[in-house]
Protein backbone atom coordinates (compact mmCIF):
# COMPACT_ATOMS: atom_id res chain seq x y z
CA UNK A 1 0.00 0.00 0.00
CA UNK A 2 1.18 3.53 -1.10
CA UNK A 3 2.39 5.72 1.88
CA UNK A 4 1.08 9.44 2.58
CA UNK A 5 4.12 10.22 1.73
CA UNK A 6 3.25 9.88 -2.56
CA UNK A 7 2.60 12.82 -4.32
CA UNK A 8 0.58 13.75 -7.31
CA UNK A 9 2.70 16.42 -9.23
CA UNK A 10 1.93 18.53 -12.39
CA UNK A 11 -2.26 17.55 -12.83
CA UNK A 12 -3.92 19.03 -15.88
CA UNK A 13 -7.49 19.21 -16.32
CA UNK A 14 -9.81 18.86 -20.24
CA UNK A 15 -8.98 20.53 -23.29
CA UNK A 16 -5.15 21.77 -21.67
CA UNK A 17 -4.45 18.32 -21.03
CA UNK A 18 -5.31 17.07 -24.66
CA UNK A 19 -3.35 20.27 -26.18
CA UNK A 20 -0.19 19.20 -23.76
CA UNK A 21 -0.47 15.85 -24.76
CA UNK A 22 -0.47 17.27 -28.54
CA UNK A 23 2.35 19.33 -27.99
CA UNK A 24 4.66 16.84 -26.33
CA UNK A 25 4.70 18.55 -23.21
CA UNK A 26 4.21 15.66 -21.46
CA UNK A 27 6.89 13.24 -23.32
CA UNK A 28 6.19 10.65 -25.01
CA UNK A 29 2.64 9.88 -23.31
CA UNK A 30 -0.50 9.41 -26.05
CA UNK A 31 -3.39 11.14 -25.78
CA UNK A 32 -6.11 9.58 -23.13
CA UNK A 33 -7.93 6.67 -24.16
CA UNK A 34 -11.26 5.98 -22.74
CA UNK A 35 -12.24 3.49 -20.31
CA UNK A 36 -13.05 0.30 -21.39
CA UNK A 37 -16.91 0.67 -20.29
CA UNK A 38 -17.15 3.70 -22.85
CA UNK A 39 -16.95 4.55 -26.08
CA UNK A 40 -15.36 6.77 -27.65
CA UNK A 41 -18.97 8.24 -29.70
CA UNK A 42 -20.46 7.80 -26.50
CA UNK A 43 -17.58 9.97 -24.35
CA UNK A 44 -18.15 12.66 -27.03
CA UNK A 45 -21.98 13.20 -27.85
CA UNK A 46 -22.38 12.73 -23.36
CA UNK A 47 -19.58 14.62 -22.22
CA UNK A 48 -19.90 13.48 -18.74
CA UNK A 49 -16.44 12.79 -18.14
CA UNK A 50 -13.91 15.03 -17.43
CA UNK A 51 -10.50 14.06 -18.89
CA UNK A 52 -6.89 13.78 -16.28
CA UNK A 53 -3.64 13.46 -16.71
CA UNK A 54 -0.78 13.71 -14.03
CA UNK A 55 2.31 12.18 -12.39
CA UNK A 56 2.70 10.26 -9.89
CA UNK A 57 5.83 10.35 -7.54
CA UNK A 58 6.90 9.55 -3.92
CA UNK A 59 7.81 11.67 -1.27
CA UNK A 60 11.46 11.88 -2.88
CA UNK A 61 10.61 12.40 -6.49
CA UNK A 62 10.67 8.35 -7.35
CA UNK A 63 8.07 7.56 -10.18
CA UNK A 64 6.15 4.72 -9.34
CA UNK A 65 4.74 1.78 -11.48
CA UNK A 66 1.43 -0.12 -10.59
CA UNK A 67 -2.09 0.07 -10.61
CA UNK A 68 -3.61 2.16 -7.49
CA UNK A 69 -7.17 3.33 -6.73
CA UNK A 70 -7.85 7.48 -6.82
CA UNK A 71 -10.77 9.13 -5.70
CA UNK A 72 -11.64 12.33 -7.35
CA UNK A 73 -13.09 15.06 -6.23
CA UNK A 74 -15.02 18.34 -7.12
CA UNK A 75 -15.76 21.43 -4.73
CA UNK A 76 -17.16 24.53 -4.62
CA UNK A 77 -16.37 27.44 -2.37
CA UNK A 78 -16.63 26.40 1.16
CA UNK A 79 -15.50 23.16 0.26
CA UNK A 80 -19.03 22.14 -0.78
CA UNK A 81 -18.32 18.43 -1.92
CA UNK A 82 -19.98 18.74 -5.75
CA UNK A 83 -19.25 15.22 -6.81
CA UNK A 84 -16.47 12.61 -6.55
CA UNK A 85 -15.42 9.83 -8.25
CA UNK A 86 -13.27 6.25 -7.56
CA UNK A 87 -10.78 5.10 -10.28
CA UNK A 88 -8.30 2.39 -10.91
CA UNK A 89 -5.43 4.01 -12.88
CA UNK A 90 -2.16 2.31 -14.12
CA UNK A 91 0.79 4.06 -13.49
CA UNK A 92 3.80 3.67 -15.84
CA UNK A 93 6.97 5.57 -15.49
CA UNK A 94 4.67 7.42 -13.03
CA UNK A 95 2.43 8.93 -16.06
CA UNK A 96 -1.14 8.01 -15.98
CA UNK A 97 -4.28 9.36 -17.80
CA UNK A 98 -7.57 8.85 -17.09
CA UNK A 99 -11.40 10.16 -16.78
CA UNK A 100 -13.22 11.44 -14.09
CA UNK A 101 -17.14 10.79 -14.48
CA UNK A 102 -19.27 13.69 -13.29
CA UNK A 103 -23.01 12.91 -14.74
CA UNK A 104 -24.81 15.14 -12.62
CA UNK A 105 -21.96 17.29 -11.42
CA UNK A 106 -23.39 20.99 -10.85
CA UNK A 107 -20.59 22.73 -13.12
CA UNK A 108 -22.30 25.99 -13.62
CA UNK A 109 -20.00 29.01 -13.54
CA UNK A 110 -18.84 29.01 -9.86
CA UNK A 111 -14.99 28.53 -8.78
CA UNK A 112 -13.91 24.62 -8.83
CA UNK A 113 -11.61 22.54 -6.69
CA UNK A 114 -10.23 19.34 -7.14
CA UNK A 115 -9.50 17.09 -4.53
CA UNK A 116 -7.34 14.12 -4.92
CA UNK A 117 -7.23 11.01 -2.85
CA UNK A 118 -4.53 8.05 -3.58
CA UNK A 119 -6.04 4.86 -2.07
CA UNK A 120 -6.31 4.81 1.90
CA UNK A 121 -3.80 8.32 2.45
CA UNK A 122 -5.97 11.35 3.13
CA UNK A 123 -6.51 13.76 0.45
CA UNK A 124 -3.68 16.23 -0.75
CA UNK A 125 -3.63 19.46 0.20
CA UNK A 126 -3.71 21.76 -1.25
CA UNK A 127 -6.85 21.54 -3.65
CA UNK A 128 -5.67 21.95 -7.31
CA UNK A 129 -7.67 25.12 -8.36
CA UNK A 130 -9.89 24.12 -11.67
CA UNK A 131 -9.79 26.69 -14.42
CA UNK A 132 -12.34 27.55 -17.25
CA UNK A 133 -12.25 24.85 -19.14
CA UNK A 134 -14.62 22.34 -17.65
CA UNK A 135 -17.28 25.28 -17.86
CA UNK A 136 -17.96 24.46 -20.94
CA UNK A 137 -20.34 22.13 -20.06
CA UNK A 138 -22.44 24.92 -19.13
CA UNK A 139 -23.61 24.76 -22.61
CA UNK A 140 -24.42 20.76 -22.83
CA UNK A 141 -27.99 20.31 -22.96
CA UNK A 142 -29.95 20.95 -20.17
CA UNK A 143 -26.75 22.91 -18.66
CA UNK A 144 -27.19 25.92 -15.54
CA UNK A 145 -25.54 29.11 -15.56
CA UNK A 146 -25.27 30.04 -12.11
CA UNK A 147 -23.67 33.33 -10.73
CA UNK A 148 -24.67 36.04 -8.62
CA UNK A 149 -23.71 39.15 -10.07
CA UNK A 150 -25.02 42.82 -11.20
CA UNK A 151 -23.37 42.21 -14.73
CA UNK A 152 -24.55 40.03 -17.58
CA UNK A 153 -23.96 36.21 -16.83
CA UNK A 154 -24.34 35.49 -20.31
CA UNK A 155 -23.31 37.71 -23.84
CA UNK A 156 -23.37 36.49 -27.25
CA UNK A 157 -22.17 38.69 -30.01
CA UNK A 158 -22.03 37.85 -33.56
CA UNK A 159 -19.49 41.03 -35.66
CA UNK A 160 -21.34 39.26 -38.83
CA UNK A 161 -24.64 39.84 -40.20
CA UNK A 162 -25.81 36.44 -39.08
CA UNK A 163 -27.84 35.17 -36.04
CA UNK A 164 -26.31 36.21 -32.25
CA UNK A 165 -28.71 33.95 -30.58
CA UNK A 166 -30.82 31.56 -31.68
CA UNK A 167 -33.77 28.95 -30.67
CA UNK A 168 -36.21 26.71 -31.70
CA UNK A 169 -38.54 24.06 -30.64
CA UNK A 170 -40.83 21.19 -31.91
CA UNK A 171 -43.39 21.76 -30.06
CA UNK A 172 -42.73 23.17 -26.60
CA UNK A 173 -41.51 26.89 -25.41
CA UNK A 174 -38.54 28.25 -27.61
CA UNK A 175 -37.62 31.11 -24.95
CA UNK A 176 -39.03 31.12 -21.47
CA UNK A 177 -38.24 33.73 -19.19
CA UNK A 178 -38.49 33.46 -14.87
CA UNK A 179 -38.26 35.02 -12.31
CA UNK A 180 -39.06 38.81 -13.15
CA UNK A 181 -39.77 37.75 -16.86
CA UNK A 182 -37.92 40.60 -18.17
CA UNK A 183 -36.95 40.78 -21.58
CA UNK A 184 -35.29 43.83 -22.62
CA UNK A 185 -34.49 44.49 -26.48
CA UNK A 186 -32.74 47.50 -28.35
CA UNK A 187 -34.84 47.22 -30.99
CA UNK A 188 -37.21 49.49 -31.97
CA UNK A 189 -41.34 48.39 -32.54
CA UNK A 190 -43.81 50.30 -34.77
CA UNK A 191 -47.38 50.16 -33.68
CA UNK A 192 -49.74 50.70 -36.84
CA UNK A 193 -53.33 51.63 -36.02
CA UNK A 194 -55.80 51.85 -38.66
CA UNK A 195 -57.37 55.34 -39.68
CA UNK A 196 -60.94 53.46 -39.77
CA UNK A 197 -61.20 53.90 -36.04
CA UNK A 198 -61.40 57.34 -35.85
CA UNK A 199 -65.00 58.95 -34.36
CA UNK A 200 -66.50 62.02 -33.74
CA UNK A 201 -65.29 63.95 -30.59
CA UNK A 202 -69.46 64.25 -30.15
CA UNK A 203 -72.22 62.03 -30.59
CA UNK A 204 -74.37 64.71 -31.93
CA UNK A 205 -71.64 66.29 -34.07
CA UNK A 206 -72.97 66.40 -37.92
CA UNK A 207 -69.68 64.74 -39.00
CA UNK A 208 -69.82 61.90 -41.37
CA UNK A 209 -66.98 58.90 -41.41
CA UNK A 210 -66.82 56.49 -43.50
CA UNK A 211 -64.76 53.63 -44.61
CA UNK A 212 -62.51 53.18 -46.87
CA UNK A 213 -61.14 50.00 -48.68
CA UNK A 214 -57.71 50.39 -48.08
CA UNK A 215 -58.13 50.51 -43.99
CA UNK A 216 -58.26 54.36 -43.60
CA UNK A 217 -61.21 56.32 -42.97
CA UNK A 218 -62.75 59.51 -45.29
CA UNK A 219 -63.70 62.50 -43.27
CA UNK A 220 -66.67 65.08 -44.24
CA UNK A 221 -67.69 68.01 -42.15
CA UNK A 222 -71.11 67.48 -42.22
CA UNK A 223 -74.22 69.77 -42.77
CA UNK A 224 -73.02 72.18 -40.53
CA UNK A 225 -69.96 74.52 -40.61
CA UNK A 226 -66.54 75.38 -38.45
CA UNK A 227 -63.92 72.85 -37.09
CA UNK A 228 -64.87 69.49 -36.40
CA UNK A 229 -62.70 67.11 -33.81
CA UNK A 230 -62.21 63.90 -34.14
CA UNK A 231 -60.60 60.79 -32.15
CA UNK A 232 -58.85 57.69 -33.09
CA UNK A 233 -58.22 55.37 -30.21
CA UNK A 234 -54.84 53.67 -29.17
CA UNK A 235 -54.02 50.65 -27.85
CA UNK A 236 -50.35 49.92 -26.72
CA UNK A 237 -49.37 47.66 -23.83
CA UNK A 238 -48.19 50.40 -20.36
CA UNK A 239 -45.22 47.27 -20.35
CA UNK A 240 -43.91 44.60 -22.34
CA UNK A 241 -41.94 41.81 -20.92
CA UNK A 242 -42.05 43.57 -17.59
CA UNK A 243 -40.14 46.55 -19.20
CA UNK A 244 -41.44 49.80 -19.74
CA UNK A 245 -42.79 51.14 -23.11
CA UNK A 246 -41.36 54.69 -24.39
CA UNK A 247 -42.51 55.98 -27.56
CA UNK A 248 -40.22 57.89 -29.60
CA UNK A 249 -41.98 58.70 -32.63
CA UNK A 250 -45.44 59.68 -34.28
CA UNK A 251 -46.41 59.05 -37.96
CA UNK A 252 -49.96 60.11 -39.33
CA UNK A 253 -50.73 59.47 -42.46
CA UNK A 254 -53.70 61.70 -44.29
CA UNK A 255 -54.50 63.78 -47.78
CA UNK A 256 -56.66 66.47 -48.08
CA UNK A 257 -58.95 67.13 -50.68
CA UNK A 258 -58.17 70.65 -51.73
CA UNK A 259 -55.61 73.01 -50.69
CA UNK A 260 -58.92 74.57 -47.49
CA UNK A 261 -59.03 71.05 -46.07
CA UNK A 262 -56.81 70.95 -43.17
CA UNK A 263 -55.56 69.26 -40.04
CA UNK A 264 -55.72 72.76 -37.57
CA UNK A 265 -54.53 71.18 -34.28
CA UNK A 266 -53.14 68.00 -33.08
CA UNK A 267 -52.70 66.80 -29.27
CA UNK A 268 -51.90 63.77 -27.74
CA UNK A 269 -51.74 62.84 -24.25
CA UNK A 270 -51.45 60.31 -21.89
CA UNK A 271 -54.25 58.82 -19.08
CA UNK A 272 -52.85 59.38 -15.38
CA UNK A 273 -55.91 58.76 -13.68
CA UNK A 274 -59.67 59.09 -13.91
CA UNK A 275 -60.57 62.68 -14.28
CA UNK A 276 -62.80 64.37 -11.74
CA UNK A 277 -61.54 67.88 -10.42
CA UNK A 278 -57.66 67.25 -10.79
CA UNK A 279 -55.75 66.86 -13.74
CA UNK A 280 -55.38 63.32 -15.15
CA UNK A 281 -53.52 63.35 -17.71
CA UNK A 282 -49.95 64.54 -19.09
CA UNK A 283 -49.68 65.90 -22.65
CA UNK A 284 -46.78 64.01 -24.64
CA UNK A 285 -47.01 66.26 -28.31
CA UNK A 286 -49.22 68.91 -28.94
CA UNK A 287 -49.85 70.90 -32.58
CA UNK A 288 -51.72 74.45 -33.37
CA UNK A 289 -50.41 74.98 -37.00
CA UNK A 290 -51.91 74.54 -39.83
CA UNK A 291 -51.27 71.59 -42.09
CA UNK A 292 -51.93 70.76 -45.84
CA UNK A 293 -51.93 68.09 -48.21
CA UNK A 294 -54.23 68.18 -51.21
CA UNK A 295 -54.41 65.40 -53.26
CA UNK A 296 -53.96 67.11 -56.75
CA UNK A 297 -50.48 68.40 -55.68
CA UNK A 298 -49.46 65.03 -53.02
CA UNK A 299 -51.04 61.83 -55.06
CA UNK A 300 -49.20 59.85 -53.07
CA UNK A 301 -50.85 61.39 -49.64
CA UNK A 302 -48.51 63.44 -46.80
CA UNK A 303 -46.85 62.32 -43.30
CA UNK A 304 -47.19 64.21 -40.10
CA UNK A 305 -44.03 63.36 -38.16
CA UNK A 306 -43.22 64.14 -34.78
CA UNK A 307 -40.58 63.39 -32.33
CA UNK A 308 -41.91 62.15 -28.82
CA UNK A 309 -39.67 63.28 -25.63
CA UNK A 310 -42.25 64.59 -23.50
CA UNK A 311 -44.02 62.01 -20.68
CA UNK A 312 -43.91 59.57 -23.10
CA UNK A 313 -43.24 56.41 -20.85
CA UNK A 314 -46.08 53.79 -20.63
CA UNK A 315 -45.55 52.67 -16.91
CA UNK A 316 -47.98 50.05 -15.47
CA UNK A 317 -50.46 52.11 -14.25
CA UNK A 318 -50.42 54.81 -16.67
CA UNK A 319 -50.61 54.55 -20.27
CA UNK A 320 -54.18 54.96 -22.03
CA UNK A 321 -53.55 57.39 -25.22
CA UNK A 322 -55.58 60.13 -26.22
CA UNK A 323 -55.35 61.37 -29.63
CA UNK A 324 -57.19 63.92 -31.28
CA UNK A 325 -57.16 65.77 -34.31
CA UNK A 326 -59.20 69.60 -35.56
CA UNK A 327 -59.74 69.50 -39.26
CA UNK A 328 -60.95 72.46 -41.03
CA UNK A 329 -63.10 71.63 -44.41
CA UNK A 330 -63.64 74.35 -47.60
CA UNK A 331 -67.31 72.68 -47.61
CA UNK A 332 -70.24 70.14 -46.57
CA UNK A 333 -68.80 67.71 -49.31
CA UNK A 334 -64.51 68.02 -48.89
CA UNK A 335 -62.92 65.49 -47.16
CA UNK A 336 -59.71 64.70 -45.33
CA UNK A 337 -58.37 60.90 -45.69
CA UNK A 338 -56.87 60.07 -42.31
CA UNK A 339 -54.57 56.25 -43.44
CA UNK A 340 -53.95 55.57 -40.12
CA UNK A 341 -50.81 56.60 -37.25
CA UNK A 342 -47.69 54.71 -37.01
CA UNK A 343 -46.25 54.45 -33.06
CA UNK A 344 -42.66 54.03 -33.11
CA UNK A 345 -41.51 52.75 -29.38
CA UNK A 346 -38.66 51.41 -28.15
CA UNK A 347 -37.75 49.47 -24.44
CA UNK A 348 -34.70 50.02 -23.09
Amino acid sequence: MLTRKKQLIGLIMAIVLILAALTGLIGAQESPTPPTDRSIEAIASSSNYIPIQGRLSDAAGNLLDGTYDVTFRLYGSGSTLLCDDVKSITVADGLFSTYMYADGCPIDGRQLYLGIQVGDDPEMTPRAYVDNVPYAWSLRPGAKIKESSSGSILTVQNDGNGVGLESGSTSGVAIKATGTGIIQSTAVSHLWISGNGVRPFHGNDSTIIDMTSTGGARIYRGSSSGYKNVMLPITVPGQLYGQDVTLTDLDIYWAGNTDFDAITAMLMRRQTGVCTTSPCYETIVSDFDDHVCDLPNNPEGCVLHYDLSNNNIQSDDAGILYLTLELAFSGETTWIDIGGIRLTMTHD
